[in-house]
């Protein structure tokens, strides 16, 4: 008896930890661009509980880049939607980030307390979006590496990491179309059609 209520204890805490697995994905508006253009990726980060612990208080992450192919543009803290989850209160957090070639160094830390970041924060939310032009041919990747992750009590979470890639073309011309072509030619005939008549 004694052997299978541990049994079904450590099946508990294995179903336990599957189901609250975290992780941070990247996720790009475009899964390809011509040279050029403009390319936004989000770091979202989702297996958290809503309205509940763990929830997050503090990360360290560096963002990879191919600084051949992309040119850093713009950093956009925070959900569009849902606001800074790591400030949910209005005191602010603490944000720095460091740019070197072909890699970003992101660090925030809430002001926010543990009771308020337990019971308000979303459990899925952008931690912040990257912007960058495009500007050579190929195919780009997107990765991240974690330094640390911590929850509201700045206990160590763990979490996956998912990465992405873009690819770059070149900058298409647009053909004319056939009813251009069309039109044209009957232009030509209609000209030539009058001037003959004139000269007569």
């Amino acid at each position: 008896m004694k052997q299978l209520r541990k049994f079904l204890v450590s099946l508990a805490v294995l179903f336990s930890v599957d189901a609250s697995a975290i992780s941070i994905d990247l996720m790009a508006d475009h899964s390809s661009i011509a040279t050029g253009g403009t390319v936004a990726v989000q770091a979202k980060i989702s297996g958290l509980n809503d309205s509940g612990a763990p929830s997050l208080g503090v990360y360290d992450l560096d963002f990879n880049f191919d600084s051949s192919l992309f040119s850093f543009k713009n950093l956009i803290w925070g959900d569009s939607d849902k606001g800074n989850q790591l400030d949910l209160n209005g005191f602010g957090s603490l944000q720095s980030s460091n740019i070197s070639t072909g890699s970003i160094n992101l660090f925030e830390l809430s002001f926010d307390g543990a009771d308020s970041l337990n019971a308000w924060q979303a459990g899925e939310f952008t931690l912040f979006t990257l912007v960058f032009d495009a500007i050579a041919i190929g195919t780009g990747n997107f990765s991240l590496n974690i330094h640390d992750l911590g929850d509201a009590d700045a206990n160590a979470l763990t979490a996956s990491v998912g990465n992405t890639q873009v690819v770059v073309g070149s900058v298409q011309v647009s053909e004319p179309s056939n009813w251009l072509l069309l039109l044209g030619a009957l232009s030509v005939l209609m000209l030539r059609a009058r001037a003959s008549q004139s000269a007569k």
